[in-house]
């Protein structure tokens, strides 16, 4: 029975072709997707899942920050048993040489011996107890063992670290795993060893510094996080940071949760929990959408059907064989959907790789217990999608259907509430495209405040004795117009000074920049008069407003010390997400160690301008490769996560309006069909073609029209949510949301008169044939 009646839905695709297309395709583009945010999420909830000791590992943070000074983790193992073991960290980029071999620029991580104790990464070679016991240790991943050596090098091999400190290497790991909330890095350097590198064997046991990462392991069967009020206790009582209210309280995050944390440190990756259970709702939203669409769809050919269905009642069919082989179609439909998903995944997956900046491979999750869930999932959604087309065919009335009854006694009121919850759907998505589209190009192109074109700049690898040299050779470079030496740039924000002035608290960004500085970057100065000498500063226009001196800041000294030689008109120095504050400028001096190069080009010829600071960067320094960053292009990439969100915003709102036009196009099948003799009749009464249309497209312009209405107010606020978290924002346009309700209309027009130009155009005399 089952079988010859999988044999009958089969013909019946192939002889509708139209709707087996609509049906497949839909189902497996919809699939498609929910294959690849799956695993997408199943990654990400599994980031750092691997470590043995995951459930007494730690991250200590305050607030929106996660550095510590280095002495914090001996005082907290020092005053609280619970503590078994910790380690500090600290993210560094380093150029390294072995044996004679190019210098290699890469990522390192300053690591106590604890390390490879806490985490479970995986060692080559050497011993992971002891590896970095020693100043100079080392252990490098593989992959830049072999960039450096060509081979895993023997034990002991010596590595040379920016033309200065000696490393020896102490063993091998693999490279580290994307699946950690830890960045990349090819080598971890025993901690200590960072005294050597800064010159400084006192940092080890100050406070002044809280940079660096902290992280705990407990001992089992204890509660450490239930003490992070008495740590915030015994740290305020040793620390400035604490003790200033800077830092208001101390939190212990399990190393599971640190990829999600809102606490940021330089060394870590860092991922929204909330985007992650948003691609989860669309997920379910997903497939929501494609269960109903199928339910639509099979009920809207149930009609065409119906006669088939009620001879095989008629001639002794049962309800439970008729019900159970409309579940077999079903399931048959939702496995062909599966296998064309998977076949679509393979070929969307780079392009879903870049959107997400993930690394999914799917090939890899093909396994035999991903294929157990595969099949069950199949089996489920087939349930699912064909339970309610299944009873309803099951439950015909064959006589009624003889009679030509059967779709009389249907109603459409289902089908219009699902029109309107689609294209709520459809116009909330449309416009929220449009909105996160309008305020990242409102950012890209808002003016900042500072020349960004022809405008490079790279780090200062050269000891302070030979930058100014090199400066020189610089300016000689046909190409350059003008060259500054800085510590900070509007790119890197400079550093933070926190004060108290006159008993107020204070927070100023610190640049200490050359002459040139402003007129290469093209910021205006307005000087105060004041007598220039070496303790004299600059402060920006925000900075004279907050100290309350716009009238006469030449008459001001900051700390009755630093006299104000000029006010600097302001420009931004942190994304447009962030308020523009105050900031102060010292002069630097010639013979003080400057962090970066700014280099303005003529704009001519920049590409061979480019290769020739290449060449004498290498010449001078003996091949160490420098990084250049163009003004330009790293402000534009301050908003590189807004264009991903628009991008994904953009890409399921074209998914869901290409469910939604193949759900509305079952409707307006359904639709029709329930209106097949009053269009006969009317036909026969002289009804034109275009007066059928405006009939039957009437209805459903009135349940868009309410969709629009509801989706407004909800694009409204959740837009007005959205961008409070801008300091700078663009206006809710009027005309987004009317455009958004044109396309929808459409959208929805062009589908549904498609359906009614057939049935307008229809003989009167099938229509009405077995009426």
């Amino acid at each position: 029975m089952i079988s010859k009646h999988l044999k009958s839905f089969l013909i019946h695709l192939w002889n509708n072709k139209l709707y087996s297309a609509i049906t497949i395709l839909g189902f497996a583009i919809s699939l498609m997707f929910i294959l690849l945010l799956s695993v997408y999420i199943k990654n990400e909830y599994g980031v750092d899942e691997f470590h043995e000791k995951k459930d007494r590992i730690f991250r200590l943070t305050h607030g929106e920050e996660a550095g510590f000074a280095p002495p914090s983790g001996a005082l907290l193992m020092e005053t609280f048993p619970e503590v078994e073991n910790f380690t500090r960290t600290k993210y560094f980029e380093a150029y390294l040489q072995a044996n004679g071999s190019s210098k290699v620029a890469d990522n390192i991580l300053f690591a106590d011996s604890s390390f490879f104790n806490i985490f479970s990464f995986g060692m080559i070679e050497g011993n992971p107890r002891t590896a970095l016991k020693t100043i100079g240790s080392t252990v490098l991943s593989k992959s830049l063992a072999l960039k450096l050596f060509g081979e895993l090098p023997e034990l002991g091999s010596k590595i040379k670290m920016n033309d200065e400190t000696s490393l020896e290497v102490t063993g091998v790991m693999e490279d580290i795993p994307s699946n950690t909330h830890f960045k990349k890095f090819g080598m971890i350097i025993n901690f200590p060893t960072m005294a050597k590198v800064f010159n400084d064997d006192t940092f080890l046991n100050k406070y002044s510094h809280n940079s660096y990462g902290l992280y705990v392991l407990t001992k089992p069967k204890t509660n450490l996080p239930s003490k992070a009020n008495e740590i915030f206790e015994l740290y305020k009582g040793v620390n400035w940071m604490f003790k200033g209210g800077y830092a208001k309280s101390v939190e212990l995050e399990p190393i599971t949760e640190s990829y999600f944390s809102t606490s940021h440190a330089y060394e870590v990756k860092n991922k929204s929990k909330r985007f992650v259970q948003v691609l989860t709702g669309i997920i379910f939203l997903i497939l929501t959408l494609s269960v109903i669409n199928y339910v639509n769809l099979t009920i809207a050919q149930s009609s065409f059907r119906s006669r088939e269905v009620a001879i095989r009642k008629l001639i002794g069919g049962k309800k439970p064989g008729l019900l159970a082989a409309s579940l077999m179609e079903s399931i048959l439909l939702s496995l062909i959907s599966s296998i064309i998903a998977i076949v679509l995944s393979f070929q969307v997956e780079p392009i879903f790789n870049h959107l997400l900046e993930t690394n999914i491979q799917i090939i890899n999750e093909l396994n035999l217990s991903n294929l157990l869930i595969a099949i069950g999932f199949i089996v489920l959604i087939g349930v699912l999608s064909g339970i309610i087309p299944a009873i309803k065919i099951s439950n015909f009335n064959p006589i009624d259907v003889v009679k030509g009854k059967f779709r009389m006694k249907e109603k459409n009121v289902y089908s219009k509430i699902m029109i309107c919850f689609q294209y709520l759907i459809i116009i909330t998505l449309i416009i929220s495209a449009f909105f996160i589209n309008k305020q990242t190009t409102f950012m890209q192109n808002y003016k900042m405040g500072f020349e960004q074109e022809n405008l490079i700049t790279f780090e200062n690898e050269l000891p302070k004795e030979k930058q100014r040299s090199f400066e020189e050779i610089l300016r000689n470079i046909p190409g350059v117009e003008d060259v500054s030496l800085t510590c900070g740039t509007p790119l890197d924000g400079g550093n933070n000074n926190c004060f108290t002035e006159k008993g107020k608290q204070y927070s100023f960004q610190v640049f200490r920049v050359d002459t040139n500085f402003f007129d290469i970057l093209d910021i205006p100065v307005n000087k105060t008069g004041t007598a220039y000498d070496k303790e004299a500063i600059l402060i920006n226009e925000a900075a004279a407003k907050i100290l309350n001196i716009e009238e006469n800041p030449g008459e001001y000294e900051l700390f009755d010390v630093w006299p104000i030689y000029g006010v600097v008109k302001n420009f931004h120095f942190r994304n447009l997400k962030s308020r523009l504050g105050p900031a102060y400028f010292k002069i630097l001096p010639k013979d003080e160690y400057a962090w970066s190069f700014v280099v303005k080009m003529n704009g001519v010829n920049n590409q061979e301008t480019l290769q020739r600071i290449h060449k004498a960067h290498n010449d001078f320094t003996d091949g160490t490769p420098v990084k250049i960053n163009f003004f330009n292009q790293a402000v534009q990439s301050w908003y590189e996560k807004e264009e991903r969100t628009g991008k994904i915003v953009k890409y399921f709102a074209i998914l869901t309006v290409i469910i939604s036009v193949m759900g509305l196009f079952a409707m307006s099948l359904y639709y029709v069909q329930q209106k097949q003799k009053e269009i006969g009749v009317r036909k026969v009464n002289g009804a034109k073609t275009h007066e059928i249309m405006q009939m039957l497209n009437h209805d459903f312009s009135i349940w868009v029209l309410i969709a629009f209405a509801i989706a407004c107010p909800i694009s409204y606020y959740c837009m007005h949510k959205w961008l409070e978290n801008f300091a700078y924002k663009t206006e809710l346009s009027w005309w987004v949301f009317a455009l958004a309700g044109i396309l929808a209309f459409g959208i929805a027009f062009l589908t549904v008169s498609w359906q009614s130009w057939r049935a307008a155009k229809r003989n009167p005399v099938e229509s009405l044939r077995y009426e």
